[in-house]
């Protein structure tokens, strides 16, 4: 708990220096300007402080002073919550190494050169095979990360799909329309469709090369 205080306060230290481009020498003026009032303050009273504050602020640029201890206290608050963002994006990004090495213990790695010869797939096998995870009952969050940025493709019409016709007739069209917009877990692509999405995007993932 002491080294995020440390931490807090650092920040907060560096952030206002950075705001009035302040040096060495002058953080020391503004240090021995801060003491003396504060010595005023107990030594002397309210009223002494305040006048030798005025007095201050003929000679001096007391209201540097003030504006600087100001803005480090809103520094002190803003610094914790960047450091609250920092500390919960590093979390996610070991959460998420930590998901991907246990379900490489529990799963075998896939077999590129059988999925070679597999043309068609679901989003979800997709996704697991983009990890380079073989398909398991949970997924972990960088495998739904893929999901959803491949369904994302379906629906913006980036990546073709095989949509299920329920029944022959007119609708067809219909029902591709619907399975367009929501595509799921179960929607079949084409392996020549990835590559092509995976080519148009700079994408290299294992399992789509064919050798």
């Amino acid at each position: 708990m002491g080294n995020y205080w440390r931490k807090v306060f650092a920040r907060a230290w560096a952030d206002t220096k950075q705001t009035f481009g302040w040096n060495h020498k002058t953080v020391a003026a503004v240090l021995v300007v801060v003491v003396g009032l504060v010595v005023t303050l107990l030594q002397q009273g309210f009223a002494a402080t305040v006048a030798s504050a005025l007095g201050l602020l003929s000679g001096t640029a007391l209201a540097s002073v003030v504006a600087g201890i100001m803005l480090f206290v809103w520094n002190f608050f803003s610094a914790q919550a960047n450091l609250y963002i920092e500390l919960s994006k590093n979390s996610g990004e070991k959460i998420t190494a930590l998901e991907t090495a246990l379900a490489k213990l529990q799963q075998p790695p896939p077999d590129y050169a059988a999925i070679r010869h597999i043309d068609r797939m679901t989003l979800r096998e997709a996704a697991f095979y983009w990890c380079d995870l073989s398909p398991g009952q949970s997924m972990p969050s960088n495998v739904r990360e893929w999901y959803e940025a491949l369904a994302a493709t379906v629906r913006k019409g980036e990546l073709t799909f095989e949509p299920k016709y329920h029944s022959l007739g007119s609708h067809n069209e219909m029902e591709r329309d619907v399975q367009k917009r929501n595509p799921d877990l179960s929607t079949i692509v084409k392996r020549t469709a990835l590559q092509a999405f995976a080519k148009r995007h700079g994408y290299d993932p294992k399992f789509l090369r064919d050798a």
